[in-house]
């Protein structure tokens, strides 16, 4: 469901209409059908979108407190997906980053933490999303000490995060 196909409703809907009524109860087992394969790749490809945006994902504090709360700094962050993954993957930041307020950007939707609920709104911009903060030296510090030089195979590195994924992580 969570997959950008716009057939992918239909796909659903045929699949389980098979199963309901045409007695194929172990349809989902049949990994030759093509369905099922259309199904488990789309299945895939929105686990590797989960994936990534919890491994790409990259806090920017924003001057200034939260309106009326004057609680501590909020931390904004913008990603892209692929598909619609933001409602399924917020919750991991939200227990990842309990202690923090932040928020979550992409062009479609928006994920909000305040320290005790999680909220959703609309999309915004990259715009929206300071370039640097203050903690960016420390970042770059951070990035320096795990680097790996194996990232200098860029075809091995594009494997693991692909091209797309860079104008986010600079």
């Amino acid at each position: 469901i969570r997959h950008r196909d716009p057939e992918r409703f239909a796909l659903l809907y045929g699949v389980l209409w098979r199963i309901a009524h045409e007695g194929e109860r172990h349809l989902l087992d049949a990994a030759a059908d093509p369905q099922v394969r259309r199904l488990d790749a789309m299945s895939q490809a929105v686990r590797r979108d989960i994936h990534k945006m919890k491994a790409f994902v990259r806090f920017r504090e924003v001057h200034g407190e939260v309106e009326g709360e004057g609680r501590g700094p909020v931390y904004v962050a913008w990603f892209e997906p692929e598909h619609h993954i933001l409602e399924a993957t917020a919750p991991f930041f939200a227990e990842r980053f309990a202690s923090m307020r932040w928020s979550i950007l992409t062009p479609e939707a928006s994920a909000h933490w305040d320290l005790a609920s999680l909220s959703f709104g609309p999309g915004a911009g990259k715009r929206d999303v300071p370039s640097d903060d203050a903690l960016e030296d420390y970042w770059r510090t951070y990035y320096a000490s795990i680097f790996n030089p194996a990232r200098l195979n860029t075809a091995a590195m594009k494997a693991q995060m692909p091209v797309k994924y860079w104008k986010n992580s600079a």
